[in-house]
């Protein structure tokens, strides 16, 4: 089985991004939304191939679809189904990350130390707009 027939995507929420910056130093916990064909191993497996990780523990959770109430133009109500789905909680060993979000957590750190404010003067404003018309009409 391929890695995109087991994972479908990644969840990102609040209570997952919780999950997963641990304060003790543990791997953390993530969520996927997986095939409904898929078991433990298959994702275990998945996981560690696709991010290159040692994933500890896998927990399941299916859920049926709930049904939905529509109101058409024609009919007055049209019954319809929202699709089954499934989950996966994959927990990973100490030390491992897995970046859904694209960035390092070491570079957030850094963007927070470099914020500084500025205060400008009149006469600083002054300066700034004539360097802006300078450069408006280099262009």
């Amino acid at each position: 089985m391929k890695i995109a027939d087991v994972l479908i995507k990644p969840i990102i929420s609040e209570k997952i991004l919780k999950l997963s910056s641990s304060s003790e130093g543990s791997g953390g916990w993530y969520a996927f939304e997986v095939a409904k064909s898929s078991d433990k191993f298959g994702i275990k497996m998945a996981v560690s191939r696709a991010f290159g990780v040692d994933v500890i523990k896998v927990r399941m959770l299916s859920s049926k679809g709930s049904k939905v109430r529509d109101v058409n133009k024609k009919t007055s109500l049209v019954k319809n189904k929202r699709p089954d789905s499934k989950k996966a909680y994959v927990k990973l060993a100490k030390g491992q990350i897995i970046n859904l979000l694209g960035e390092d957590k070491k570079e957030e750190k850094k963007k927070k130390g470099k914020k500084k404010t500025v205060k400008v003067s009149s006469s600083n404003k002054n300066v700034l707009k004539s360097k802006e018309k300078e450069n408006g009409s280099k262009k």
